[in-house]
């Protein structure tokens, strides 16, 4: 009997150990309540805390990507009481000059900017800003029309990924723990067992329960391989792609404004993409085509077109260009291993795909971001079901046999795949 009731406690301990290696998670000491779309009073809250930021922290913070001063998604996260959270955004200097470790921290990796004090807020409007930017941050837009649409923000999530990065390595950490503590203690109860069928006389051998422990050693043993293996099998299969990838740029440069809005036409910029293996990054002559003329943007003000002006070598004033020009040192978004191949002008010139297949709807990208896997499956999946565009292409009429078969009938349509492009040398040469 007291064996089963060991046995039995045994078990609960270990599925509670299992249950908090998988549902666990890390309560941080400042915590802001969801934002839900159907509960008005926080959406009021929220509204107040979006009106708060716009007037008073646009021009140095944005939710998903570092502006002046970093990014506020998650940012609650880092700091260890909501009073000292509250206290670094009135007056950050007087919590630096007290001593605090984390405000000196990000006053020294921000490279010592004083950041502007705000006395005059209350806490209520600093607490509404951070329900704001979380709720900004699960998709929620206080300001939109009711019944709207919500849209989700874009842009650098390298806060986000390092945060629950740093989350799966301490809960990884925890399940090992949780493991070994349920070994610890079926051991125990296994000892007291014993020594309770001692005390009764009874004769329990050395090795009764041995092959119990080897079992459960076993079993943890194989989980952790298997972890392993598939951690170290998705390292490999990524190779350094980052689906999502949006990092700053060193000019806020909007898509959604000069694609969408303005209907520039992308090959206007990237010179390259029809006749080149590279799309071309546009050099400052192209910006300046325009911003001689436009001078304050509707989005950024005169602020980024300075920049602009700064890298082209032109005074405004004087109208016209008194320095060398320097290369705008534009950070690559969408990166391929080395022994891939890939060229742009046969995919838009002479295969006729849109922009839009690979790099997502640019043209309402406010911040540019990696849209597809860029994997080797996705490209061979889109080769398998894209249909080549035969009609009126004499790049493609060489292939003889297939024109026929389309004449006669036999074939309706040709893929990449038919003129060889799952072939390895395709990309792999």
């Amino acid at each position: 009997m007291l064996k089963n009731n060991i046995q039995k406690i045994y078990s609960f301990v270990v599925l509670i150990a299992l249950f908090f290696s998988v549902n666990i998670s890390l309560k941080a000491a400042v915590t802001v309540p969801d934002l839900k779309a159907d509960d008005a009073a926080m959406m009021e809250k929220a509204k107040e805390g979006m009106d708060v930021f716009k007037a008073n922290c646009t021009a140095c913070h944005a939710v998903d990507r570092k502006v002046i001063g970093p990014a506020l998604a998650d940012v609650w996260s880092r700091w260890d009481t909501e009073e000292n959270l509250i206290a670094w955004v009135k007056n950050s200097q007087s919590l630096i000059k007290s001593g605090h470790p984390y405000a000196n921290k990000i006053f020294n990796d921000n490279a010592k900017s004083v950041m502007q004090a705000f006395p005059t807020l209350s806490d209520d409007q600093i607490k509404n800003i951070f329900i704001y930017v979380k709720g900004k941050q699960a998709g929620i837009d206080p300001g939109a029309p009711a019944g709207g649409a919500a849209t989700t923000a874009t842009g650098d999530t390298a806060g986000t990924t390092e945060t629950k990065s740093n989350s799966n390595v301490i809960l990884i950490g925890l399940f090992v723990l949780l493991l070994v503590l349920a070994v610890v203690l079926f051991n125990i109860t296994n000892k007291l067992n014993r020594v309770v069928s001692e005390s009764k006389g009874e004769t329990v051998s050395e090795t009764s329960f041995k092959p119990a422990i080897k079992k459960l050693t076993s079993i943890a043993i194989i989980i952790v391989v298997i972890l392993l293996i598939f951690n170290i099998a998705k390292g490999a299969i990524d190779l350094g792609r980052s689906q999502g990838y949006a990092p700053e740029q060193p000019i806020r440069f909007s898509h959604a404004l000069h694609v969408g809005q303005n209907k520039i036409e992308c090959q206007y910029c990237h010179t390259g993409v029809e006749k080149s293996k590279h799309a071309s990054i546009p050099g400052t002559q192209i910006c300046m085509n325009c911003h001689k003329y436009v001078q304050e943007g509707p989005k950024y003000g005169k602020d980024e077109i300075k920049k602009i002006y700064a890298y082209s070598g032109w005074d405004p004033d004087e109208g016209k260009f008194v320095r060398a020009p320097k290369n705008i040192e534009w950070v690559k978004i969408h990166n391929l291993p080395d022994h891939v191949y890939f060229n742009h002008s046969q995919h838009v010139k002479v295969g006729k795909i849109e922009c839009q297949t690979c790099h997502g709807k640019i043209e309402e990208m406010e911040v540019v971001e990696q849209f597809a896997p860029l994997s080797m499956g996705w490209c061979i999946n889109c080769h398998r079901e894209t249909k080549v565009q035969f009609a009126d292409n004499n790049y493609y009429s060489v292939f003889e046999k297939y024109h026929d078969e389309i004449k006669k009938g036999k074939r309706a349509d040709v893929t990449v795949e038919d003129i060889g492009g799952t072939e390895c040398q395709k990309c792999h040469y």
